[in-house]
């Protein structure tokens, strides 16, 4: 293994953390910073040739497209429902229905925010503004969107992160399931620990830390019984839900169904509803998700895939239309609302586009001409990767969490983390005589604690809560959290293997 090109490897990533926890630069800023080192950095020090990387980068920028028209969606529906009160009114029902405030935050951000991304509703553009109208500040609401199912992501999106990682590594879909199910525990367990560090002042006491401890607890055995019992797809969904009901139990209170609450809330039940029924329903999710789709190739080694009716870009689009009836919005405050939608969405989006630029590079770099030819000793995630588990040794599974911790933060996927690192979990485990089920899962869960680390998904969040601009404000405090959140997981991982 060359050292140099090793250390070389790691370069993107501390350019990235010194950028926002040194200077704490925008999210704009990073992604352009990020994409012209990692353009530099794979053409002449991997040996790429330049119109490779180019055609790279636009790949990278169209297969981000899905997460732009979400940004503009759920920018448009956050707005509109501000605008209307109608956030306001839910989170005032919100509060009716449990103890206090901090149960309140508690069961937006573990509790709805789970059930959205068990869903594959992505959780961003709704449990960011809905707790910034509760009271948490822009940047703890940005990043709690993100925090609250971070734990547990790997189960959730539908179970597709564990039908892709079956997929990858040849590992039976069943064995992986319960690796990844057994792991999380303790992941949901660290994340929603870290939650009232993103809180309003003052700090809770020690009832307070219980119970935020207890609905980790509920939330990470709820997911690892539904796994068990029933199925990996619905896991995440029902395990937020159960943290919902038990938080309303707790508060010895019913939620009232009157004063026109379900009118509030009909944007999001259509929402939830449409999306649930495209990923529970077979022949529905057969049409949207296998057949209705439109595929671009920009390279020959990657097909952009595009699912219009299936992906909630459309849904979130959907609710905004139906809101404007719903609550007869129109004029020069519908033109505001538009607006508004502009001035927050363009930097967000373009960051966006560049981050899937920086991300594509990286994975792709190594390629000759024509993408006809990979040279692995010049392909960073393999010099990474590969560098890591020679420099390791019998300590490698201790550093598996943080690899999956590396893909997200660079590319902004936990699925492009999978697809970077997967095959190498069966390679190490057959070296190292262990168990290549734990070895993928803990790679898995490890790319899911990345998303509350990740640029990229930081940019998705702070444009719904007012946080522009405060992206490196937010990601000097998530990262140390996701490298330590990493390292707590492999050690978990090297006792058990």
């Amino acid at each position: 293994m060359n050292l140099v090109l090793f250390l070389l490897s790691w370069t993107p990533v501390l350019l990235l953390v010194v950028l926002a926890v040194g200077f704490r630069r925008p999210a704009l800023d990073l992604s352009i910073y990020g994409t012209l080192f990692a353009f530099g950095l794979v053409a002449w020090g991997f040996d790429t040739p330049v119109a490779t990387t180019l055609w790279a980068g636009l790949d990278g920028v169209l297969t981000t497209l899905p997460f732009v028209f979400i940004i503009f969606a759920g920018i448009l529906l956050s707005s509109l429902l501000m605008t209307t009160g109608s956030l306001g009114r839910i989170v005032d029902w919100f509060m009716g229905g449990v103890r206090n405030g901090f149960h309140r935050h508690l069961l937006i951000t573990l509790g709805m925010g789970n059930f959205l991304a068990g869903a594959g509703v992505i959780p961003e553009p709704v449990v960011a503004p809905m707790l910034r109208a509760t009271g948490v500040g822009p940047s703890g609401a940005a990043a709690l969107s993100i925090v609250g199912y971070a734990g547990l992501m790997t189960l959730e999106m539908a179970g597709i992160f564990v039908t892709i990682l079956s997929l990858i590594t040849g590992i039976p879909h069943g064995e992986l399931g319960m690796a990844v199910a057994w792991l999380s525990l303790p992941a949901v367990l660290i994340m929603a620990v870290c939650i009232p560090i993103f809180l309003p002042r003052p700090f809770p006491g020690p009832r307070q830390w219980l119970l935020v401890v207890f609905c980790g607890l509920v939330l990470g055995l709820a997911a690892l019984g539904v796994v068990t019992w029933l199925s990996v797809s619905i896991s995440g969904m029902v395990a937020g839900l159960v943290v919902i009901l038990v938080l309303v139990l707790i508060g010895n209170r019913s939620l009232d169904m009157r004063n026109g609450i379900l009118r509030d809330l009909s944007p999001f039940l259509l929402l939830m509803a449409v999306l649930t029924l495209l990923n529970t329903v077979p022949f529905l999710k057969e049409w949207t998700y296998e057949r209705l789709v439109v595929q671009v190739h920009v390279i020959p080694v990657h097909t952009i895939t595009f699912r219009p009716l299936f992906s909630a870009y459309i849904y979130l689009f959907l609710a905004f239309f139906f809101s404007v009836r719903l609550f007869r919005v129109r004029g020069e405050v519908l033109r505001g609302v538009f607006r508004s939608g502009w001035q927050k969405g363009w930097r967000a989006s373009v960051a966006m586009g560049l981050f899937g630029a920086m991300g594509q590079i990286i994975a792709f770099s190594g390629y000759g001409p024509g993408f006809e030819r990979l040279t692995e000793v010049h392909n960073v995630p393999w010099v990474m990767a590969q560098g890591l588990a020679a420099y390791t040794g019998t300590l490698y599974p201790l550093f598996v969490p943080l690899l999956g911790w590396v893909g997200t933060f660079l590319t902004g996927y936990g699925v492009a983390s999978l697809m970077l690192f997967g095959q190498l979990q069966i390679q190490t485990a057959g070296i190292l005589g262990i168990s290549a089920a734990w070895l993928a899962s803990g790679l898995a869960v490890g790319a899911s604690l990345g998303s509350i680390s990740s640029p990229f998904k930081i940019a998705l969040a702070t444009p719904m809560c007012g946080a522009m601009g405060r992206e490196g404000e937010i990601l000097s405090a998530t990262i140390p959290l996701g490298v330590g959140a990493s390292f707590l997981i492999g050690l978990v991982l090297l006792i058990v293997v």
